[in-house]
């Protein structure tokens, strides 16, 4: 796919991007809920009842799992007075789900059960719970708050394939959260390039080839909206882990056929990661907050058979991720203190060690229309 530069300038996006309150409110509207977004693993929902939430900005959703094994979308407003029916962030409904203002009761398919002394004209049929989609991709859940009819995930991300990666048979294994004074984009464009690596990240390095840079003037192979490699590992190195080999006794299932495949997924429009290792996943999400606070969650997968202490060591298997995401972090910090400087103004992208950053540009423009001006 070839390279898109910026519209006009070649350079990256203008301040008001990272700082303004009115471009923030339209990422929301323009940006994120008009997409499929990462909302947690099937294996936290396997049961009837059991749910979890996703919330960004004003979108606030209960994706559980119903009796009739079917996983729904149930926007998070009671149908009353609109009081919030759930407030932790995931778990397991016994009977219903309970509004605890008027004691209005949903089923797990948000049909309205009970609505105590509303009297015999009332009709419960008209006032289930409003739905969100929901899909299910390799084991991944995805909820898209906005409504209409959006396409498949698996459609948006044709010729994404993890082979031998068993991602839909895994559990998680550890989930960290960092919150962050920097605009959402900054933590996402450092993602998307190793220009800064060699400097900034010793002990990736050293099982990670930081100067790969996809081919010239295309970048690396992928969609208009994603970019899909195997991860650019040094010769010798299999996994993303500080030796760079296996850390688990219990790692995914491969055909010796096919090689460990290393998948490495960047999707922009949800500003999702994963990267597949032959003994963990990685997930990574970019959430905004405000436009100077965002939250970078970490969610790490492992086999379904694994057992931590005894196969695998979770500080240790997951550390070269936390490591680096630490460093990174640092960064964007620091990046973003700069872009609030009223003296900042774009400067050039390199044009080898930064040619995904074009791709994402080109996506992130054509989504937010004449909200950005340069």
């Amino acid at each position: 796919m070839p390279t898109t530069l910026p519209p006009c300038t070649g350079l990256g996006l203008p301040r008001e991007a990272y700082v303004s309150e009115k471009v923030f409110d339209a990422e929301l509207k323009r940006f994120f809920y008009t997409t499929w977004l990462y909302a947690g693993h099937e294996s936290q929902v396997r049961e009837p009842g059991q749910f979890i939430r996703f919330a960004l900005g004003d979108a606030d959703v209960i994706i559980i799992r119903g009796r009739d094994g079917v996983l729904r979308g149930l926007h998070n407003t009671c149908r009353h007075r609109g009081a919030q029916l759930l407030g932790d962030s995931s778990g397991t409904c016994r009977r219903a789900i309970v509004c605890s203002y008027h004691a209005w009761s949903y089923d797990f398919d948000g049909k309205l059960k009970g609505a105590p002394k509303m009297g015999s004209d009332f009709d419960p049929t008209v006032h289930r719970l409003r739905q969100a989609e929901v899909e299910v991709w390799n084991g991944v859940v995805f909820v898209h708050v906005g409504g209409g009819n959006p396409a498949p995930v698996a459609e948006q991300l044709a010729g994404v394939q993890f082979a031998n990666t068993d991602i839909a048979r895994s559990k998680i294994a550890k989930v960290v959260d960092f919150e962050l004074t920097t605009n959402w984009k900054a933590s996402w464009e450092n993602a998307l390039e190793c220009y800064h690596c060699a400097v900034n990240h010793p002990e990736l390095g050293r099982i990670f080839d930081v100067d790969a840079d996809g081919e010239d003037g295309q970048g690396f192979p992928g969609g208009p909206e994603y970019i899909f490699i195997e991860n650019t590992l040094r010769p010798g190195s299999v996994s993303v882990t500080p030796s760079g080999q296996i850390e688990s006794k219990r790692p995914y299932k491969c055909d010796p056929e096919a090689g460990i495949e290393r998948g490495f997924l960047q999707w922009h429009r949800s500003a999702f990661e994963m990267i597949a290792s032959p003994d963990h996943v990685a997930l990574m999400t970019y959430k905004p907050l405000s436009p100077s606070k965002s939250i970078v969650t970490q969610t790490f997968l492992v086999p379904e058979e694994a057992q931590p202490g005894a196969e695998f060591d979770p500080d240790e298997l997951f550390d070269m991720h936390i490591v680096t995401r630490q460093q990174d972090n640092a960064l964007c910090e620091q990046i973003y203190a700069g872009l609030r400087n009223i003296a900042y103004s774009p400067g050039p992208f390199n044009g080898s060690l930064e040619q995904e950053n074009f791709r994402f540009l080109s996506t992130y423009r054509s989504v937010m229309g004449d909200i950005i001006a340069d």
